[in-house]
Formats: structure tokens, C-alpha cells, sequence
């Protein structure tokens, strides 16, 4: 399986009226392609350089997930579908630096639950 990077753009009005099933859509948009979720997280919101669909603002998810290659295709598909995604730009990455974002990702968390 290889390892990717999915920067998703979201509907910031949808993602603030229910920001637990918009990010569970991706993760279940990736498991149905194949995948499998290894970190997820919201990156930012921030204001586009252009309007997008009308939208100024979007919010920004970094998802990070492995899969078979075929599985990019529809996976890319449904999200060009989906009314909560208004981009997405999915990165296959190189197996060395996969390792140390995950367990950067891990590290980051652990020290979040910590304090």
C-alpha cells in the first residue's frame, strides 16, 4: 500500500454547523475507496485567493492515509461529488518521510492530551 497526503477544502458553513460528520465523510470516502485513515486533522481556515463555488473562506483538513494505487481515481471522484468538499489535492508521499509524519502527528496528539 502506498502512503498519501489528501489537503481537503471544505464548506466552511458546513463545517461549522457539524464539523464531526463533515470530517467523518472523508474518512469514510477513503475507507470506501480501499483505504485507510492513519492521521486527520483540521490545518486552518483561511481566505482563498479566489471564491470558489462563492465561497471566500475555507477550512482547510490534512488527511493523511494509505491505499492501492487504483483507488486514487474514484476516491478523487467522490469528492469532486461531494457538496462539503469545495478542492481536495491528493500527494502520494515517499515511504521514508510517511513514518516520521505519522509519528510526528502521534507525538503532537499525545502532548495535546497531555496538557
Amino acid at each position: 500500500m502506498a502512503f498519501y497526503e489528501g489537503m481537503f477544502i471544505l464548506d466552511p458553513t458546513k463545517y461549522a454547523r457539524d464539523p464531526e460528520q463533515v470530517t467523518n465523510a472523508i474518512g469514510e470516502m477513503i475507507t470506501n475507496a480501499g483505504g485507510e485513515v492513519v492521521a486527520s486533522r483540521v490545518w486552518d481556515e483561511r481566505k482563498l485567493a479566489y471564491p470558489i463555488a462563492g465561497f471566500k473562506k475555507g477550512v482547510y483538513w490534512l488527511t493523511y492515509f494509505r491505499m492501492e494505487g487504483p483507488g486514487i481515481a474514484p476516491l478523487e471522484r467522490q469528492c469532486q461529488l461531494s457538496d462539503e468538499i469545495l478542492r481536495q489535492l491528493i500527494l502520494k508521499l515517499d515511504h521514508r518521510i510517511a513514518e516520521a509524519i505519522v509519528q510526528h502527528i502521534n507525538d503532537s496528539e499525545a502532548a495535546a492530551s497531555e496538557a
